[in-house]
């Protein structure tokens, strides 16, 4: 049987490596694409999280803030209206601060891959 393999003419010898090459190329291609994603996907649920969380604490001290400002005002409404003011110059702020904050990150990620990978290849 091993005889057969090698009374194979040359060209289809090497069409047969070539082919198993592509094959192991894309699945080594498929398992890197693979490990980047599943590596921002966790970065991005863990950001998620303290997100969700920030914006609760942030939701319970607004309104505090507003229900103080708002007996300080003698007018609970005014107190909600004003605290709404000023979020909104803090969100603009931290939406044009965390934008880059986020693009910078996914981009340190992808290139912290390519860094353990190009040593390990190299070593």
């Amino acid at each position: 049987m091993s005889d057969d393999k090698n009374q194979d003419p040359p060209f289809e010898q090497l069409l047969n490596k070539v082919l198993q090459h592509l094959e192991t190329r894309w699945e080594y291609l498929s398992l890197n694409i693979t490990e980047k994603i599943s590596g921002i996907a966790s970065a991005f649920a863990g950001a998620i999280v303290i997100f969700l969380f920030a914006l609760i604490i942030l939701f319970f001290f607004s309104i505090g803030f507003a229900l103080w400002l708002g007996g300080y005002l003698h007018n609970s409404a005014a107190g909600f209206a004003v605290a709404g003011l000023i979020f909104v110059p803090i969100g603009i702020v931290t939406y044009r601060w965390i934008r880059p904050f986020v693009r910078d990150k996914i981009i340190q990620t992808f290139l912290e891959d390519d860094t353990t990978e190009n040593h390990s290849e190299g070593g």
